[in-house]
């Protein structure tokens, strides 16, 4: 009887222990390679603008724009100098953080718009 309160006692530290390790957010860690804010912005932006494109392609099938997407893609990870996976472990924790991701996406949200509003600017008015 009393080896059964033991054991009953260690499953639910074992229990215990294995809930608060596995719910432990791996992505609060800061990853080495980091991509800073300003440069985050610099990508994202060029990331909206090549989906935009993409998508005024009107491409027949959904490969064909996933193959021209990630075309477009490795040319911004190229001219940042960046990599898949830097880029992917810098989304994932900027957007386990809440302030740091609204704070870049509202200077993507500013850039884009500045940039939609050059275009228009430079397309002749029609009469």
């Amino acid at each position: 009887m009393h080896w059964n309160r033991f054991q009953s006692h260690l499953w639910c530290l074992l229990i215990s222990g294995w809930l608060m390790a596995a719910c432990t957010a791996p992505e609060d860690e800061r990853p080495d390679n980091l991509i800073a804010q300003d440069k985050m912005i610099d990508i994202l932006t060029e990331v909206h603008i090549a989906e935009s494109q993409v998508s005024r392609l009107s491409l027949g099938s959904l490969d064909s724009s996933n193959i021209a997407y990630k075309h477009l893609e490795n040319q911004i990870f190229r001219k940042f100098a960046v990599d898949t996976a830097m880029y992917r472990k810098s989304y994932i924790f900027y957007s386990s953080h809440p302030s740091d991701m609204e704070a870049i996406y509202k200077q993507v949200t500013e850039r884009l718009k500045q940039r939609a509003d050059t275009t228009k600017s430079k397309q002749p008015k029609k009469s």
